[in-house]
């Protein structure tokens, strides 16, 4: 049972459990949509941890399932919140597609017996250029926003603080793994911890936020 019970998976539960007290009257069904996604991202991690601790087994497939799911989640809600400024249809379109090229010839590349790590970090680097890009418009839109009461700021800020620090943690590792001794698996994993709490806790105040706002229009 003590397998179960770390950082990250307390992390993602208690987001999960402010998903459903914040947003499960959500007007918008993208917002709503997270509820279902965090609880899939829950179910993930138990499978994952089942298989790895109690099988005994690889769990590279677990994950390797999901990450679609990942994909197209986190790209519609850059979709919507793309919207207000202009449409990006085709492009989402063309990256899912791009996505999907990618993801099943790894797949087959590896022979469906690993995990596909390039098109995860591939996923990486397009969610950071999503986040720069939306942080772009709000900084040429006129409209006066309090970012620190705005939710889409705060999912964003969660979300490109993981992904690049995910990247950045990966390159740096996989260049001091050549020095013995220098960093350890445990350090890495304690840096992926920090940044799993940094994306659950930016998602949880957004979703807070999400919430005030909501609560804020319909007392008026």
């Amino acid at each position: 049972m003590q397998a179960y019970i770390t950082i990250n998976t307390t992390a993602e539960f208690f987001c999960l459990m402010v998903s459903l007290f914040c947003l499960y009257k959500d007007k918008a069904p993208v917002w709503r949509a997270f509820i279902l996604f965090l609880l899939i991202t829950c179910m993930v991690e138990g499978i994952g941890i089942y298989v790895h601790h109690t099988l005994r087994q690889p769990n590279f497939a677990v994950y390797n399932v999901f990450l679609p799911v990942e994909c197209f989640v986190q790209n519609c809600f850059f979709y919507y919140l793309y919207k207000p400024y202009h449409s990006h249809k085709k492009l989402l379109v063309a990256w899912l597609s791009l996505f999907a090229v990618f993801y099943f010839s790894e797949l087959i590349i590896l022979h469906f017996k690993a995990f596909t790590s390039v098109t995860s970090t591939l996923l990486s680097v397009q969610l950071i250029l999503a986040s720069v890009y939306y942080y772009y418009l709000l900084l040429k839109e006129e409209k006066y926003r309090r970012l620190s009461a705005y939710a889409p700021f705060w999912w964003v800020n969660g979300t490109i603080c993981f992904y690049f620090g995910g990247v950045a943690t990966n390159v740096f590792f996989s260049y001091l793994v050549q020095y013995p001794g220098v960093f350890t698996h445990s350090a890495r994993y304690i840096v992926f911890n920090i940044l799993n709490v940094i994306l659950y806790s930016s998602w949880a105040y957004s979703f807070i936020c999400r919430y005030r706002q909501k609560t804020s229009r319909s007392s008026f």
